[in-house]
């Protein structure tokens, strides 16, 4: 009588089984297609509750003077904890980019930012608001025990600026103006490891780009000994060839501590901007507020104090920017009885 075998596997199928082992493996060890994510933003940017501000970050005067303007705006509206609300950015660029992703509703930016928006696309939706106050650019020396030589920029490595900000545009621009190509060696610091760098001789300067006064550079030449250059007029005039929307800026003997002299650099005029989806009754009211600030916030942050207050110097200064003049900017200007030029402030609203 035959035996059943029904509990065991023929011997001539285990080769089979084997091989299908095998290739179960192999699917299962295999790496997955590689699949393009988007870098998430920062979680602020998905916000629906509030109308953003962007700023830029730490080191400057955006961020902190942002802050302000957020709470002064605030303080005109009726709405239960607030309608704006500044962000930090990487500043100009930056903001230019938000805004065209419809990310942000206000952005400030560097006036030759905003002009190179326009000349790279014509029908660009930026619009110009108001003039904020001048970026000045600091350009912060590491104590001289660390850099002897007294030629800018000296012997050691440079802070430029953050990657992608316009200061590190501006101070690759300097660099290159005086003679030094992109071989130029730099070193790459979050902001708050700024001071810290140009103080101990990691870097030989620094430079801040920013409206006066500045706490980083305050704190560099009072407490660090370190100091600030000063460009005579045959740099300063091959640096405002290189540099658009440039003037020179002297700041003022004393600014930074009784042991800073009297420095000529360049500084460059900042604007808050928008786009011109921006409803024309909001931007004037904003512009209301801005021209109040001036006199209003100037002991919560000396900047402010440079907002023009005055119609005809604030026209004269966006319409040498060449960009577009939002519709509400110019109600406003209508009702003082200025008007702008056509040139650069037609809109569009």
């Amino acid at each position: 009588m035959l035996k059943r075998n029904s509990g065991n596997i023929p011997a001539f199928a285990w080769p089979c089984f084997l091989v299908l082992a095998i290739i179960a493996i192999l699917l299962l060890s295999a790496p997955e297609p590689v699949r393009e994510v988007e870098a998430p933003l920062p979680p602020q940017l998905y916000s629906s509750a509030y109308q953003l501000i962007g700023t830029g970050n730490r080191l400057g005067t955006y961020f902190p003077v942002g802050n302000i303007l957020a709470d002064w705006f605030n303080s005109h509206f009726d709405a239960e904890g607030g309608v704006f609300k500044a962000v930090e950015t990487n500043g100009s660029v930056d903001n230019v980019r938000l805004l065209r992703e419809g990310r942000i509703m206000l952005g400030m930016v560097e006036s030759r930012i905003a002009r190179e928006t326009l000349a790279a696309d014509a029908s660009s939706s930026l619009r110009l608001i108001w003039p904020l106050w001048e970026d000045v650019v600091h350009l912060v020396r590491t104590p001289q025990g660390f850099e002897p030589s007294r030629e800018f920029p000296g012997r050691l490595r440079g802070f430029l600026g953050q990657k992608n900000s316009s200061t590190f545009r501006t101070s690759k621009e300097i660099l290159a103006s005086l003679g030094f190509g992109d071989d130029f060696s730099s070193l790459d610091l979050p902001p708050d490891a700024v001071l810290s760098a140009v103080s101990t001789g990691q870097v030989g300067f620094a430079t801040i780009q920013a409206g006066m006064p500045n706490r980083t550079v305050s704190d560099a030449l009072i407490f660090h000994d370190c100091t600030l250059v000063s460009l005579n007029q045959q740099q300063l005039q091959k640096i405002l060839q290189k540099v658009s929307t440039a003037r020179i800026y002297s700041i003022p003997a004393g600014f930074y501590g009784d042991s800073q002299p009297s420095i000529q650099t360049i500084g460059l005029p900042n604007v808050l901007v928008t786009t011109d989806k921006t409803p024309a009754a909001t931007v004037e009211l904003i512009t209301e507020l801005l021209v109040k600030a001036s006199t209003h916030l100037k002991m919560k942050h000396q900047a402010t104090a440079a907002i023009p207050s005055e119609p005809l110097k604030a026209k004269a200064i966006l319409e040498e920017i060449g960009v577009p003049i939002h519709q509400g900017t110019i109600d406003w200007l209508n009702r003082h009885k200025t008007t702008p030029t056509e040139e650069g402030a037609s809109d569009a609203d």
